[in-house]
């Protein structure tokens, strides 16, 4: 009888084990399913991010893989958007191997080059490394190594919300996240990426246009046959020009200022909520565009066009920019040689003696210097909407400046200053003041082109 009872009971068990194999692998989910191939297949080790940002429609990493491999050995890597399909997407990325021959990679030295968050497909995306090594076996039939990787999140920053540019009055809502997949004793980190259609809500943007200076900051100002001519009033003008022109393109634009309440706009008012260098990261935009009319001491016969950019940024929509401007509104790039890149394109970091200078001025103060290096941007309305990608730096330590809540941000809005011309220039400035659509369109023609609309 004992006998017969323990047999029940065993085939009991067995039974019961069967029916949970049975619920498990049978009443999964298709997503479900794939998610435990995909993850089951990867390699026990993990990729460790180190830098993770997003500045204008670009998406930057890199990260590094804590385990010995050989350089002669790798015959490539590359960065794998897989869906739950098993389709991948590949990517370039740049690989070394450190003095511990451990492996580190990027997607780009460029802050605006990368993975272009604007070309993804719809879909759910897991990102993966994917390193091929060569086959070392005798077998000389075997086939080279490939390995796949899930990426771990070791930065500071969590997930990110990405609304792509508006084109034929649509949009895509991209969703960059992190979390963990948790299996029997399989557990891994990974980095995951969702594109769907969605329109922008009211509160994002495509591109923020500041017309520069305004308020008791007037610019510059010049005199011409007994007429003031003051900056701030040109720039409104053409920013508001501007901001038409590229709507007519489809795209969702917002003004800094828009000249209504200009007796409220005081010198230092750039910072905290609402202020100048923080409205293009309220509003999520992608691109930054800054008007500007350049000075000199001394009279000019001709000047011309200087577009100032990041120095770690790839120039190609800065030179479209001072192209454009040149042919449509028949001028000419400017003769400043100080800071120039090419034709038109300018890049200005803190000088060493500038950084002494401004450590001297806030031991002075008794503030602590802020961290300044001969790569952080001159001009803070380039600097401060990129964020770390820029080396923005106004925390609030300086009470008289307020603070940037976006300075320490992995989101950044890829920014540019554009000088339309020499205002102690009689050419140039007439040239700006009876043809400012010219000037226009230039700028709207380069958002044309680059971005495809």
């Amino acid at each position: 009888m004992k006998k017969v009872l323990g047999l029940i009971i065993i085939i009991l068990f067995i039974a019961l084990g069967g029916f949970l194999i049975y619920s498990k692998f049978f009443s999964e989910t298709e997503e479900e399913k794939q998610q435990r191939l995909l993850f089951t297949s990867l390699n026990k080790e993990e990729v460790e991010l180190t830098k993770y940002i997003v500045y204008g429609t670009h998406l930057n990493i890199n990260g590094s893989l804590d385990k010995k491999l050989y350089e002669d050995n790798i015959l490539e890597a590359k960065l794998v958007f897989r869906d739950l399909k098993g389709k991948d997407q590949e990517f370039e990325i740049e690989y070394e191997l450190g003095n511990d021959d451990k492996f580190h990679f990027k997607t780009s030295d460029n802050i605006n080059e990368g993975i272009n968050l604007e070309t993804l497909k719809k879909g759910n995306y897991y990102i993966l490394i994917k390193i091929k090594q060569k086959n070392l076996s005798e077998d000389k039939d075997a086939k080279d190594k490939i390995e796949y990787y899930s990426i771990k999140n070791g930065t500071e920053y969590k997930d990110v919300e990405y609304y792509t540019i508006t084109k034929n009055d649509k949009n895509n809502k991209i969703d960059i996240s992190f979390d963990k997949y948790k299996e029997n004793d399989l557990n891994k980190n990974y980095m995951n990426i969702v594109v769907k259609e969605e329109k922008l809500p009211n509160n994002i943007y495509d591109v923020v246009i500041d017309p520069g200076h305004g308020g008791k900051d007037g610019g510059a100002v010049t005199k011409i046959n007994g007429t003031d001519y003051i900056e701030k009033d040109i720039t409104l003008d053409v920013g508001k020009k501007l901001k038409k022109s590229l709507e007519s393109l489809g795209l969702k634009v917002k003004l800094t200022r828009d000249g209504s309440n200009e007796e409220d706009l005081g010198i230092y008012d750039m910072y905290g909520k609402g202020g100048r260098a923080v409205i293009p990261n309220e509003v999520k935009a992608k691109y930054l565009i800054s008007i500007h009319l350049n000075s000199a001491e001394y009279k000019m016969k001709n000047g011309g066009i200087e577009i100032y950019c990041p120095s770690n940024a790839k120039l190609e929509f800065a030179s479209l920019l001072a192209d454009n401007i040149v042919k449509s509104a028949n001028t000419t790039y400017s003769p400043n040689v100080t800071y120039k890149v090419t034709n038109g394109v300018y890049v200005r970091n803190f000088s060493y003696s500038e950084i002494e200078s401004s450590k001297a001025s806030a031991e002075e103060a008794g503030l602590e210097p802020y961290n300044i290096t001969t790569d952080t941007p001159y001009l803070f309305i380039i600097r401060e909407p990129g964020g770390i990608a820029t080396n923005a730096y106004v925390d609030g330590r300086n009470k008289d400046y307020g603070a940037n809540t976006y300075y320490n941000s992995n989101m950044g809005v890829e920014s540019y200053l554009v000088e339309l011309g020499f205002m102690n220039s009689d050419n140039d400035l007439m040239n700006i003041i009876n043809n400012q659509d010219k000037y226009v369109e230039g700028i709207k023609k380069s958002f044309e082109e680059f971005l495809n609309l």
